[in-house]
């Protein structure tokens, strides 16, 4: 199959059938008592795909097909690729910037009753974050937005509906009079949450559908979330990820299942799938947006970025969507599966290596700003002390008198990976 491979239209369906925002209603973040430190977390993460083809004819996997993601690496989480069951043939970036991993499969096509599998495994080192102090009074006005970031992740694209009129008019009466970027976002929060009920599906929805039919699970919901932003000239667009859910449940949890009349079967050990919003606001910059698994959105909406589950919970970012319309490719998928008669089964566990603490990613400028306060205090009692002093040394010398900072990937002869 062209365009988006089979591996990855099935990881984020995933996202769809394993959603599971309604177990974190309930969570407490594991963040680390001493600020200047943080929780670690050392996981290991095997995924298994096996295509069988129960058809007629012969069917032929393209690159796409057996390429593996190579996920990201930032302050939040560092991933690397440490084992596959074939050699790396190369590396290549999707529109939307996720790079992915090709396997070297030498025989890919699938003559009818034959199958073929393929394995990964990847070390993860996930730390959770920590969420600025945002508040409505502090935020930036709608023309601080950078005008190439308007541009780019405003208006129509990917899956995101913005000419869709019903959509326009909810977007502009729910922003009417508000200036403030972050007062328009909770305005759009507030409405999502108060009007929309989770409800799973076996595909994603296009955010008319969920406006529309008023149920939609978790990335149903960001996806009519970033319309409406999109519709108003803020920017924003999809993440999705994978969460270690045995600190969460406290228990071992095997999610398993099929979806597109049996077509796809899956076994996810440990892990769960989850979607949110990233949104623009100034003067924070990009903050993810948690419709659906964020705690204490009864008590405050902007919760929804306070306590999003990205920065407060094992989570691991998986894939950005920014410009692919992965919901068409999700239903061009399940259409070339059926009529082939194509089976995907995926595996898939999530296991602890180790937990620490570490010193924050962020320490460096959290402390140039404590010290930069800190020293103002010092700089205050040091003038104060010398004051004093120079009190204490002129009243002696008065009674003394004395003085006081795609590629081809070029691997050794050896079928794992290592960035």
């Amino acid at each position: 199959m062209q365009k988006a491979g089979l591996t990855a239209l099935v990881l984020s369906v995933l996202s769809v059938l394993l959603a599971l925002s309604p177990f974190f209603h309930t969570y407490v973040p594991l963040l680390a008592e001493d600020e200047l430190y943080v929780e670690e977390y050392i996981l290991s993460y095997r995924l298994t795909v096996t295509y069988y083809n129960g058809g007629n004819r012969t069917l032929t996997l393209s690159d796409y097909d057996v390429s593996v993601p190579l996920f990201f690496s930032n302050e939040l989480q560092e991933v690397e690729l440490t084992w596959s069951s074939y050699p790396i043939k190369g590396v290549f970036m999707d529109p939307d910037g996720n790079r992915w991993a090709i396997l070297k499969v030498p025989d890919r096509e699938l003559v009818p009753r034959e199958s073929l599998s393929f394995s990964v495994e990847y070390r993860i080192t996930s730390r959770t974050g920590e969420a600025p102090d945002i508040s409505i009074e502090a935020s930036g006005m709608l023309d601080q937005i950078p005008g190439s970031l308007k541009e780019r992740y405003c208006g129509p694209a990917a899956c995101w509906q913005t000419d869709f009129q019903p959509l326009r008019e909810l977007a502009y009466n729910l922003s009417y009079g508000k200036e403030k970027v972050l007062d328009i976002v909770a305005s759009f929060i507030r409405w999502i949450y108060a009007n929309i009920r989770y409800m799973s599906y076996d595909m994603p929805r296009y955010p008319n559908e969920t406006f529309l039919s008023r149920k939609g699970d978790c990335d149903d919901q960001a996806n009519l979330f970033i319309t409406l932003c999109r519709i108003v000239g803020i920017p924003a667009y999809l993440q999705i990820g994978c969460i270690y859910m045995y600190p969460l449940l406290g228990r071992h949890k095997v999610f398993s299942g099929s979806a597109w009349d049996g077509h796809v079967v899956y076994s996810s050990v440990d892990v769960g799938w989850h979607g949110w919003a990233v949104v623009y606001v100034p003067p924070w910059g990009w903050l993810p947006v948690d419709l659906t698994a964020s705690y204490g959105l009864e008590e405050d909406l902007l919760n929804a970025i306070r306590n999003a589950i990205y920065w407060a919970w094992v989570t691991i970012l998986y894939r950005e969507i920014k410009t692919t319309d992965y919901i068409s490719e999700a239903y061009e998928a399940k259409r070339y599966v059926l009529e082939n008669d194509l089976y995907i089964y995926e595996d898939e566990e999530m296991r602890l290596i180790g937990r620490t603490t570490a010193p924050r990613p962020d320490l460096t400028s959290k402390l140039v700003r404590e010290l930069i306060f800190y020293m103002s205090i010092t700089v205050a009692v040091i003038g104060a002390s010398a004051i004093s002093v120079a009190i204490i040394l002129s009243r002696g010398a008065r009674g003394q008198e004395e003085p006081p900072g795609w590629e081809a990937y070029r691997a050794p002869n050896s079928s794992y990976h290592s960035w």
